[in-house]
């Protein structure tokens, strides 16, 4: 149950009522926020995994995180993330174009933020909510590469070699 009596945001199945395809999800865009009440960052993700694995009924969600982007920080020392969807494309531009590192993103979009009861935040605009619970985490090992596709990929990133972060969905909610 999410905090706020306000919000329109409904709990729901994942295992039988998510209408998203999950190859494409993560193409439309999504954002990924962690942290406390205290401080926490969000930011735009455009890649992603979702499916299962340790056990045929536990949903997953696959997010990467690369070492130079200020949400690494936040995922690397909490517990528990959300990756949540909008409707307003102008929240993924800001969220990718920004740094939380230079101020509060979250306000300069006029965002609401609001917690589930593992106190994780969340923003009351988004129209899809999904609570994770890190079960792994860790680098991509550059001498693991099999092919050129990932080892172009990093030749030129600047952020780094991304972190691959496996959550547990343990709530989900949608408009």
């Amino acid at each position: 149950m999410l905090s706020t009596s306000s919000n329109t945001l409904q709990p729901f199945d994942v295992m039988e009522d998510f209408e998203c395809n999950p190859f494409k999800i993560f193409g439309n865009q999504l954002l990924l926020c962690a942290g406390d009440s205290k401080k926490s960052n969000a930011m735009t993700i455009g890649w992603g995994a979702m499916g299962n694995i340790w056990g045929m009924q536990r949903p997953v969600v696959t997010v990467y995180v690369a070492p130079g982007r200020y949400t690494w920080e936040f995922m690397e020392n909490y517990r528990y993330f959300t990756v949540m969807h909008f409707p307003d494309m102008k929240v993924y531009d800001y969220m990718g174009r920004n740094s939380g590192r230079d101020g509060d993103k979250a306000a300069a979009l006029g965002l609401h933020v609001a917690y589930t009861k593992n106190g994780t935040p969340y923003y009351e605009e988004a129209d899809m909510v999904l609570e994770c619970a890190i079960m792994y985490g860790g680098q991509f090992q550059p001498s693991l590469f099999r092919n050129d596709v990932p080892r172009e990929m990093y030749a030129n990133f600047p952020a780094g070699v991304h972190y691959q972060y496996v959550g547990d969905v343990v709530g989900a909610w949608k408009k």
